[in-house]
């Protein structure tokens, strides 16, 4: 059946509609992106403009009559080119053409505004051709506060140029190993006619082997912003090998966005000699005293410390050394070998040894008191301040500060004495004021500090500033020979009378074969219980039987004889059980507390009770 003429015409009418329908919302959707993209525009920071080959501008932001002074109308009028002189002209130009040939382009030029205003402008471009037409759109940015700041940097830079230059102190900008520049002074020092030649070197290249580890750390503390400011003595090596003695100071400074350090530097070879040359002729006048004081009687002894074996010799001789010197020294030993009278035999014989010597166990003091102690407090600073205290750092100011059991300091407190040790200075609890000190330090322990420092117990630069002059004391078990001289050494010291009881080969031949884990501090305190019970014994399950005074002969591990008194019973068990762990253990408190589960505080406390 054919199809009615008016559904025809309904059906072409309502496809009509749709159509327009259709038109209509593509208009409005362009219109809302005209506007979309009109606001983008007007909204873009800087300087936005479309123009033709022709330099015809089509389209702007508002920026650009704010900027350049200049109406819409004027806009439209000007030529673009009205706006640059001179070079800056010639620049605009050559990146216009640049968008027309190749699709982009940019340039620095200084914007003319209307009112005569000279302003710097980033400018860059990109080409589109629509409908045939090549356009340029394109957008400007304000560089002005750039541009004053790139010129007061070149001037900074020119200033701080002359300054360094101008110096008579060395002066060198490193970034990690590598010399970024040095000053004439600098090159001179070292012997190189042009200073250049020492851009981009390695700064160890310059240091003498022995400095190295010491220059490493510096720098690396340094860089790492553990210390903001290191002072140095050291050998470097000139351009044709020679040494030189030199000091100075490094500093952390950032350097284009990297840490970095500055070193100031003088020759000081003139001075160091003559410093040397007195140390060396004060030590050897020291030397020529000790042996002149020491007689036959006392060959074998050095100062209070008693022994003539080859072990103790090499000891004797590096107190020697330790004394003519002024670094820091580092005493390595097991508990009860005399690490302390090691320290005071060092001080005695120093220059030093008219100031102070301050000897600190390190392991006694709380942590909460740890910089009270060390650098003192003011008044009120916490409670129970009542008044200014000195610290220990204060009190060693000219003399020695003898750090016992140094491994037990906590990392917090070793940071902080590094600084005092490196001349930063310290500042006393509640003081805001910065306090110096010229102590020299003598540290002691029975630790392996090496091995703590690696597993990161203790700091490296901490170690390496401590660990400079390292002595090691032998164990009693490892100088057997120096035990008669010992036994008969504290005999006479102990003996009322002054008369020196005598004592059985026996018992001489079980005190040499006596492993002595305590070492000197154990056979001390044996020998003065000899001297009172009248028999030697031992309280560790390795001794042997010893014989009493006479030919009598004991059992090894005994508890002491009762009595009727109760608590006098209790002390006597209470020392006897304290005392057989301090010698299994060899006098390692930490060890001899845990083992006796309780605090090290609660056995120091007993241990001065009982007398031990």
């Amino acid at each position: 059946m054919a199809s009615h003429p008016d559904d025809k015409i309904k059906k072409e009418m309502h496809e009509t509609t749709e159509k327009i329908a259709a038109l209509e919302d593509s208009i409005r959707g362009h219109e809302r992106r005209n506007k979309f993209f009109e606001m983008l525009i007007r909204g873009v920071p800087g300087l936005f403009f479309v123009f033709d080959d022709k330099f015809k501008v089509h389209n702007w932001n508002k920026n650009v009559e704010l900027v350049t002074g200049y109406s819409s109308r004027e806009v439209t009028e000007r030529s673009l080119f009205d706006l640059f002189e001179g070079e800056d002209l010639t620049l605009i130009r050559e990146a216009i053409e640049n968008v027309f040939k190749t699709g982009e382009g940019v340039a620095e030029a200084v914007l003319v505004t209307k009112d005569g205003k000279h302003i710097p402008y980033f400018f860059t471009g990109i080409g589109a051709e629509i409908e045939g037409v090549q356009y340029l759109l394109g957008m400007g940015l304000d560089i002005s506060k750039r541009t004053q700041a790139e010129n007061a940097l070149r001037e900074s830079e020119a200033l701080y140029r002359i300054f360094a230059e101008r110096m008579t102190e060395g002066v060198a900008l490193l970034h990690g190993p590598k010399i970024l520049f040095v000053n004439n002074a600098f090159g001179s020092m070292l012997g190189y006619a042009d200073p250049n030649h020492l851009l981009g070197q390695n700064v160890l290249n310059i240091v003498v082997k022995d400095f190295e580890m010491y220059f490493r750390e510096m720098f690396d503390s340094l860089e790492s912003g553990v210390s903001g400011e290191r002072f140095f003595q050291a050998r470097w090596l000139t351009a044709k090998g020679r040494e030189i003695w030199v000091e100075g100071r490094g500093n952390t400074i950032r350097w284009k966005g990297h840490p970095a350090v500055l070193v100031t530097a003088r020759d000081i070879t003139e001075a160091k000699q003559k410093e040397i040359s007195m140390q060396e002729e004060a030590a050897h006048l020291r030397r020529e005293n000790v042996t002149l004081r020491s007689s036959i009687k006392d060959r074998y002894r050095f100062g209070s410390i008693i022994g003539k074996s080859a072990a103790m010799q090499t000891v004797y001789e590096m107190i020697l050394n330790s004394s003519a010197a002024t670094a820091n020294v580092i005493i390595y030993g097991e508990s009860g070998t005399g690490k302390e009278l090691v320290a005071r035999a060092i001080h005695d014989l120093s220059s030093r040894s008219s100031r102070p010597f301050i000897p600190v166990n390190c392991a006694a003091i709380p942590e909460n008191l740890m910089e009270s102690e060390f650098f003192g407090h003011k008044k009120g600073a916490f409670t129970g301040a009542h008044s200014d205290k000195l610290g220990y750092l204060d009190e060693a100011d000219g003399g020695t500060l003898f750090l016992d059991e140094v491994g037990e300091l906590g990392m917090n407190m070793q940071a902080k004495l590094l600084r005092a040790i490196e001349g930063g200075g310290y500042s006393p609890v509640g003081s805001s004021f910065t306090k110096k000190s010229d102590f020299r330090i003598i540290a002691a322990t029975n630790r392996n500090l090496l091995d703590m420092s690696k597993k990161g117990l203790l700091r490296e630069d901490f170690f390496y500033r401590i660990h400079i002059i390292p002595i090691d004391l032998p164990p009693l078990r490892s100088r057997k020979d120096d035990v008669p001289l010992l036994v008969e050494h504290f005999l006479r010291l102990y003996s009322p009378d002054r008369k020196v009881p005598a004592i059985s080969g026996q018992v001489l031949e079980a005190l040499m074969n006596y492993d002595w884990p305590g070492n000197v501090r154990e056979l001390q305190n044996v020998l003065q219980r000899y001297l009172t019970v009248k028999r030697i014994d031992f309280l560790t399950p390795a001794s042997r039987d010893i014989p009493k005074r006479g030919s009598d002969v004991s059992d090894g591990p005994r508890i002491p004889a009762r009595t009727p008194n109760l608590q006098e019973n209790m002390d006597g068990l209470e020392k006897a059980l304290i005392k057989e762990a301090l010698e299994k253990y060899r006098w390692n408190k930490s060890r001899v507390a845990e083992e006796l589960l309780i605090s090290r505080k609660t056995l120091a406390r007993k241990m001065k009770r009982l007398g031990l």
